[in-house]
């Protein structure tokens, strides 16, 4: 499933679109900026990112998401895996969304991610203006999205019942060894991440 995209064929969803996350630190606050689509691509990096930094005691991540067109149902996933995930104190990271377009925040609504996250008034931008480095990208296999991809599916399924019907072919699909193996093509995973409705 995609945010921010007119539905389209299975052809124009999987049309790659240039993008970069980028991000900074200060105090127990960080930022990311995100240009381009926010999908299963870069979530895993965007979720070892989080996970080390609530690890070190950031407890408030901002995300600027003025440049990012659209989102898909595993950043979606993955974003309310991390609202959701309580450190030793009990204590959780607050996400606060900046510029998000309409149809990303109505998507989040649609799925109850949106409860979870802090958003600013839609198409405010983010306040910060610091300099920012390149979030590295991982080098995990098709095994290893596989498998991310359905974490981040079963993170929305927990979250009602109605996430968890809608999302039930693409978990059994992906919890279907076939659909992840090594020398398998990358359209069934591209097909759960984005032509789902």
């Amino acid at each position: 499933m995609t945010f921010g995209k007119q539905p389209g064929s299975v052809r124009r969803a999987m049309v790659p679109i240039a993008e970069s996350i980028r991000f900074a630190v200060a105090g127990e606050r960080a930022w990311f900026c995100f240009t381009g689509r926010a999908a299963a691509e870069r979530a895993r990096d965007f979720d070892a990112a989080v996970g080390c930094m609530a690890r070190e005691g950031i407890r408030e991540i901002h995300l600027d998401m003025g440049g990012c067109p659209l989102l898909d149902s595993t950043f979606a996933g993955t974003l309310a895996g991390l609202a959701e995930e309580k450190g030793p104190d009990g204590s959780v990271v607050r996400f606060i969304l900046h510029g998000a377009r309409p149809r990303i925040v109505d998507g989040l609504a649609n799925l109850d991610v949106l409860p979870l996250l802090h958003v600013v008034d839609i198409g405010e931008p983010c306040a910060f203006t610091g300099p920012m480095v390149d979030l590295p990208r991982g080098t995990g296999s098709k095994e290893d999205l596989g498998r991310f991809c359905l974490k981040a599916h079963e993170n929305l399924g927990r979250l009602s019942d109605a996430n968890r019907a809608r999302f039930e072919d693409v978990c059994r699909m992906l919890s279907d060894r076939k659909s992840t193996r090594l020398n398998s093509s990358h359209t069934a995973i591209s097909y759960a991440v984005f032509c789902l409705k």
